[in-house]
């Protein structure tokens, strides 16, 4: 394995690189890593262009790596495929470890990290933005966000956050709004579960939360009233006074199904509604219920009925 010139001790000192021009972040003002001695290929899919609210998400194909990175999020890696052998050099300490599929590694934000690695594996690094997590932080735990350290795990199994991991990459494949809201809801559970299980202090436990038959036929119909629009998490918890993440459980007990899927059911049935009972173009209803573009609304209405738009109007 090549070695590096530059030592972990001395990578402080190396100048930050200029910032990426392209679509702006809601929390994202800074490249996610700083690369500071080394390299790291560039990613086999990104959402960076998506603009999702306190994550970024990459697919990497790692082969023989060594490289020293100074991460600007904390980054958790889901090892999709390979057996690789992975060394970590953080603060003065490595660790060495033989990688297998489902295995996750937690990387806070903070000092260089040098990471080694023999053979290839496929991995997820979801990139949490350490001021979103200080926002959940404090609105589901009331928890002071000066007291808050993330912290670094080489290797441990999580089943809920492989899955979490498996369905944001899926969720790339997701267009417009539904996709937003979707991911919205995905990133907020896997802030909570970093919270509640990698702190360095004891976390006070999540309030319970329920919705009353008066702020569920609130939030209900502001989703219909919006639904030209793009929902995310926040404006409809806002909307019943609550945090994103007490209003995401909440709303899922009081209706059995999690607030991305029943806005989608809502934006189909309008759909339908639309197709049956007046002649307005396609375009104009995708536009009505917050698609983006005709081949979006087309593939979420056919995902859900199983017919295109023009199909079912056929059927009416």
């Amino acid at each position: 394995m090549r070695g590096l010139a530059p030592t972990i001790e001395a990578a402080s000192d190396v100048a930050a690189p200029l910032l990426p021009s392209g679509p702006l972040h809601l929390v994202r003002p800074q490249p996610a890593t700083r690369v500071i001695a080394g390299s790291v290929p560039d990613p086999l899919l990104s959402s960076r262009s998506r603009g999702w609210n306190g994550l970024t998400l990459e697919l990497h194909s790692f082969q023989e790596l060594d490289t020293v990175v100074q991460p600007l999020d904390h980054v958790i890696a889901v090892h999709l495929a390979g057996n690789v052998n992975l060394h970590q050099t953080r603060n003065g300490r490595t660790r060495t470890r033989k990688m297998t599929p489902g295995e996750i590694a937690i990387t806070p934000e903070g000092p260089p990290t040098r990471w080694q690695q023999s053979g290839h594996s496929l991995v997820v690094l979801l990139r949490l933005s350490p001021a979103y997590v200080r926002t959940v932080a404090g609105d589901e735990f009331a928890m002071d966000a000066d007291r808050l350290e993330i912290q670094t795990v080489f290797s441990t199994r999580d089943t809920f956050i492989e899955d979490l991991g498996r369905r944001l990459l899926a969720g790339l494949e997701l267009e417009g709004a539904d996709s937003h809201l979707y991911v919205d809801t995905l990133t907020c559970e896997l802030a909570l579960r970093l919270l509640g299980r990698y702190t360095t202090s004891v976390m006070p436990e999540m309030p319970r939360a329920t919705l009353s038959s008066h702020k569920l036929r609130r939030v209900v119909e502001y989703i219909d009233e919006n639904l030209c629009n793009q929902l995310t998490l926040a404006t409809m918890a806002n909307a019943v006074a609550l945090s994103p993440g007490h209003f995401a459980h909440a709303f899922r007990e009081a209706t059995g199904v999690a607030p991305h899927r029943y806005v989608l059911e809502r934006r189909v049935e309008r759909a339908k509604k639309l197709l049956q009972q007046s002649d307005l173009p396609i375009t104009e209803i995708a536009s009505r219920v917050g698609c983006s573009s005709h081949s979006h609304f087309s593939a979420l209405f056919s995902r859900v009925t199983g017919l295109t738009p023009r199909e079912f109007r056929a059927l009416a």
